[in-house]
């Protein structure tokens, strides 16, 4: 049993690493691209820079899985006011032609 939670916890590890490398490929071979935000950990407002084709989204979950910003994408940079966000870690992804990256930001008080 210790041994395959183990294999679990390693595996899974593995799999959120991959998700968080920051490149996902279309069908078509082409990239969408999500940045680490700047600066992080964020103070009041973080920038994220993006490359897609089509339509975006970027979301932004705390640690729970629960929804804190739904964001339309319409340029390569995103701003984010994080001044209402309680301090901690938060996951952003971004989704675009079906496919969907997803990375992570700290967010802290003055």
């Amino acid at each position: 049993m210790k041994r395959t939670l183990l294999i679990l916890m390693i595996s899974f590890g593995l799999a959120a690493m991959s998700s968080l490398s920051g490149y996902a490929s279309d069908s078509n071979g082409d990239k969408v691209k999500l940045g680490q935000n700047y600066p992080n950990p964020a103070v009041g407002t973080t920038y994220i820079e993006v490359a897609f084709e089509g339509d975006a989204v970027l979301t932004v979950y705390n640690l729970v899985g629960k929804v804190i910003e739904v964001i339309p994408v319409t340029s390569s940079t995103i701003s984010i006011d994080v001044s209402g966000y309680t301090e901690g870690i938060y996951l952003y992804t971004l989704e675009s032609n079906g496919e969907k990256v997803t990375k992570r930001m700290t967010v802290k008080k003055h």
